[in-house]
C-alpha cells in the first residue's frame, strides 16, 4: 500500500507515517496532539469508507508496521498479536495448529486485525462464536498524550476490574490507537456441512428460523439470502454434523421448504464482491424480525439493484446496491427499520461522499451520546483522533 494514495472521503492527509513499534507510534501520536494536528489511524485502508467525512485530516498514521505475533501458545487457546497484522495472515498461522480466530467478516485482502476490531467487523458465524466483544480478552493502546496503556490480559479468565476492552472495540479509532490485541481462539471444526432451503413465502422462512433458534440444534451460522432462502452452516465431529443435517433438513421440509446441500464458500464468497458496491447498509433489529428487515431493504432499495442478506440468527441484515441520486430511499428504509424496536438501527457503512452531505450515516445519536462525549473529552481532549467521523460528530 502506497502511503501517498490513502484518502478519507476524498481528503488526503498532508503527511503519512508508518511506525514499526508501539512506542514509535505513540511518539508520533504525542507530537501530533501537541501540535494540534488531527490524526487518522489507518490499517489496511480497506474500511475507510465507514463514518462521516473527517472534520480535518493532517496526519495518516499507518499501523501495518506493527505486524508481529507477540505470544501464541496453542494449548492455551489464546494469541496476542500486534494490531497491524493482516487478518488473513493471522488465520493462516492459527490454521497450522488447527485453530482459528472465530471472526469471519468479509474483509478485503490486506485488512488488518486492528482495523477489524476498530470497526467491530463480524460475519455469519457470530451466531455461534459471538462478535469481537466476546473474543477480545486484552488490548494495548496508544493514547493521544503518547502513553501506552493496557486493558484485560492474555488469559481468558481475567475478570478483575472494569472491562475496558469493549470501550475500544467499534470506536473507529476515536479514543486511542490499537497497537496490540489478545484473543481467545477456537478449534477448527473437524467436519462441516451446509443446508439450504427455499420457501414459498417470507413467513414460512421466518417460521423455520424461529423453530431452529428455539431448538437444541446449534448451527455455526443461520443466514437469509433474500427473504425466502435460508442457509444453515453446521460444524463439529462428523456424527454430530450428520445428525444436525438430518434434523435441519427435516425442519426445512416441515415448514414447506425444499432442503439441499450447498457449499458454504459459494454462499458467503460473493458477499465480498457485493460489499464493493457503491452503497452498503447494515440494519439491526430483534432476531424475530430478520425476514422483515430483509423485506424492508429489498422494497425500499428495489430501484437500486440491491443484493440483500442477513445474519438471521442475530437480527442483522445487509444490503449492497447502486448509489441513488438522493437519499430519499435510504431515509425511508431507516424510518421503517427504526419502527421495529427500541434498539433497531440502520447504519450506512459505505456510500459516496456526496450522499454523506445529505444524510448522517450513523443515524440519530442514542440517549447515551452525552456519556460518549464525556468519554471522548476525557481520553482525547483535543479531538485529535478521527475528528467528526463517529456517531454524533465525535
Amino acid at each position: 500500500m502506497s502511503l501517498t494514495t490513502i484518502a478519507v472521503d476524498g481528503v488526503t492527509p498532508a503527511a503519512m507515517v508508518s511506525p514499526t513499534s508501539a512506542e514509535e507510534l505513540a511518539s508520533e501520536l504525542r507530537e501530533a496532539d501537541a501540535a494540534g494536528k488531527s490524526v487518522v489511524p489507518i490499517g489496511g485502508g480497506t474500511q475507510l469508507d465507514l463514518g462521516m467525512p473527517p472534520a480535518r485530516v493532517d496526519l495518516g498514521l499507518e499501523t501495518t508496521g506493527l505486524n508481529r505475533v507477540v505470544e501464541y501458545e496453542p494449548a492455551d487457546l489464546t494469541v496476542t498479536v500486534e494490531a497491524g497484522m493482516r487478518f488473513a495472515e493471522l488465520q493462516r498461522i492459527l490454521g497450522e495448529q488447527g485453530q482459528l480466530l472465530a471472526l469471519d467478516p468479509p474483509l478485503e485482502d490486506g485488512a488488518t486485525i486492528g482495523g477489524a476490531i476498530a470497526t467491530n467487523a463480524s460475519g455469519p458465524q457470530r451466531f455461534a462464536y459471538g462478535t469481537a466483544r466476546d473474543l477480545v480478552i486484552g488490548t494495548r493502546v496508544a493514547n493521544p498524550d503518547g502513553t501506552v496503556t493496557h486493558a484485560g490480559g492474555r488469559v481468558v479468565k481475567n475478570v478483575a476490574g472494569y472491562d475496558l476492552n469493549k470501550l475500544y472495540i467499534g470506536s473507529l479509532g476515536t479514543l486511542a490507537v490499537l497497537v496490540e490485541l489478545s484473543f481467545k481462539l477456537a478449534p477448527i471444526p473437524p467436519s462441516t456441512a451446509t443446508i439450504c432451503g427455499t420457501f414459498p413465502s417470507p413467513s414460512a422462512a421466518s417460521a423455520v428460523l424461529g423453530a431452529v433458534v428455539r431448538s437444541p440444534l446449534s448451527p455455526l451460522a443461520i443466514e437469509l439470502l433474500g427473504s425466502r432462502r435460508v442457509v444453515f452452516h453446521v460444524g463439529g465431529y462428523p456424527q454430530a454434523v450428520e445428525r444436525q443435517v438430518r434434523d435441519l433438513s427435516a425442519l426445512v421440509e416441515q415448514h414447506g421448504g425444499q432442503p439441499e446441500q450447498a457449499v458454504w464458500e459459494d454462499v458467503v464468497g460473493p458477499r465480498k464482491a457485493a460489499r464493493r458496491r457503491d452503497v452498503v447498509v447494515k440494519a439491526a433489529a430483534p432476531i424475530s424480525t430478520s425476514t422483515r428487515l430483509v423485506e424492508i431493504l429489498e422494497r425500499h432499495l428495489a430501484a437500486l439493484n440491491p443484493r440483500v442478506w442477513a445474519h438471521a440468527g442475530n437480527g442483522v441484515a445487509y444490503a449492497a446496491c447502486d448509489a441513488p441520486s438522493d437519499v430519499a430511499a435510504l431515509r425511508a428504509a431507516r424510518r421503517e427499520v427504526l419502527a421495529l424496536g427500541d434498539n433497531a438501527s440502520l447504519v450506512i457503512e459505505r456510500c459516496p461522499t456526496r450522499l454523506k452531505r445529505e444524510i448522517d450515516v450513523w443515524g440519530e445519536p442514542a440517549a447515551s451520546i452525552g456519556l460518549m462525549r464525556a468519554i471522548k473529552a476525557r481520553l482525547d481532549p483535543k479531538s485529535t483522533l478521527n475528528p467528526g467521523r463517529y456517531v454524533g460528530g465525535l
